[in-house]
C-alpha cells in the first residue's frame, strides 16, 4: 500500500507542477495542492513511519491550505506557524541520528548562522515592519532543521533540508521582493522534493 500512495503522490505532484506553469490554472493548482501532503502522509502511515514525521506532514498540509490565500495576513501567519511547527517536528526526528562530534556540530551551527544572516539581509528591506520578528523566528527554525539534517551525515536528509531552505527563501522573495513568473513552480518543485526526501529518509524507504 505504501508504494500505491507514493505513486499517487508522484502523479498528483506532476499534475500540480504542470498547473503551476499555466497562468490561468489557479483553481486547479489550488485543488491539487491540498491533495499532495495527504497522499504522502498515507504513504508514511503505510510504512509505519515515526509520529513526528506524520505530524510534520500534517502541519505541512495545514500550511498548504492556509497559504492558498497568502495575501490575507491572518492566513499567511497561520501558514507560517504551521510550517514552523512542522520544521520543529523534523528536528527531534533527525537529531538523535547525529554522527558528528560536538566541535563539528558547533562549526556547522556557526556556518548556518552566517548563512541565515546573509539570507535575511537580502530580503529585510522588503519585509513589512511587523514581519521582521516572525521572519527571523521562522528562519531560525528552518536553519535549525537544516543543521539537524546535516548532523546526520545522510545525503537524502541533507538534500531535503537544503531544498527546504531554497523553497522557503524563494517563496519569501515571491511574496515580499518581486514575483517571478516561474517562482511558484520552483517553490513547489523544491517543496515537494523536500517533503518526499525527509519522509522517505526518516521512514527508511530508501
Amino acid at each position: 500500500m505504501t508504494w500505491i500512495f507514493l505513486a499517487g503522490f508522484g502523479l498528483c505532484a506532476a499534475v500540480h507542477l504542470v498547473f503551476c506553469l499555466l497562468p490561468d490554472a489557479r483553481r486547479w493548482r489550488d485543488f491539487t495542492k491540498v491533495l499532495l501532503m495527504p497522499a504522502l502522509l498515507l504513504a508514511v502511515i503505510g510504512a509505519d513511519g515515526p509520529v513526528l514525521v506524520k505530524a510534520a506532514l500534517f502541519l505541512g498540509w495545514l500550511g498548504d491550505i492556509f497559504l492558498l490565500k497568502p495575501d490575507k495576513k491572518p492566513f499567511f501567519l497561520a501558514g507560517l506557524v504551521s510550517f514552523l511547527a512542522g520544521h520543529a517536528c523534523y528536528i527531534p526526528a533527525m537529531f538523535p541520528m547525529r554522527r558528528f562530534s560536538l566541535p563539528v556540530l558547533l562549526l556547522l551551527a556557526a556556518g548556518f548562522i552566517a548563512v541565515g544572516g546573509i539570507l535575511f539581509l537580502t530580503i529585510r528591506r522588503s519585509l513589512p515592519g511587523d514581519m521582521e520578528l516572525p521572519g527571523i523566528a521562522y528562519l531560525a527554525i528552518i536553519l535549525a532543521m537544516a543543521w539537524a539534517a546535516f548532523s546526520t551525515g545522510q545525503p537524502v536528509l541533507i538534500l531535503g533540508a537544503v531544498s527546504f531552505v531554497a523553497s522557503d527563501y524563494t517563496l519569501a522573495r515571491q511574496l515580499f521582493v518581486r514575483k517571478n513568473r516561474y517562482g511558484d513552480f520552483f517553490v513547489m518543485l523544491t517543496y515537494l522534493l523536500v517533503q518526499f526526501l525527509l519522509a522517505a529518509g526518516l521512514c527508511g524507504m530508501f
